[in-house]
């Protein structure tokens, strides 16, 4: 992207873990704690120049609405990335009730 001077929107969920795992192999495990990432300075890391991306973080409903709403963010003139911040614990109910059945299927 970086090289080729494309141009996505790229949405960065941060939910600080793995979320199904905690699920399926327990909630408060350690190991699916994982290093927290600097995810805003990527496009930096993979060579982009200043100027040719932009960036945001965003961790309410109303945030993510208001960046939505922005002329800039709309335009998509530059690379963007943008984290979301989701609770840990947020997971659609389908994929709740997938993990528990495969933690039941695990402890046989």
């Amino acid at each position: 992207m970086v090289r080729l001077g494309l141009k996505p929107i790229i949405f960065v969920i941060n939910n600080d873990g793995f979320t199904i795992e905690r699920f399926i192999h327990g909630m408060d495990a350690s190991y699916n704690d994982i290093q927290s990432w600097k995810h805003v300075e990527l496009a930096s890391v993979f060579g982009a120049k200043e100027g040719t991306f932009k960036t945001y973080q965003v961790k309410t409903k109303d945030e993510t609405n208001k960046l939505f709403a922005e002329e800039e963010f709309n335009a998509a003139g530059k690379l963007q990335i943008v984290e979301v911040f989701v609770p840990k614990k947020d997971a659609p109910r389908s994929l709740k009730l997938t993990a528990e059945a495969s933690a039941k299927n695990n402890a046989k």
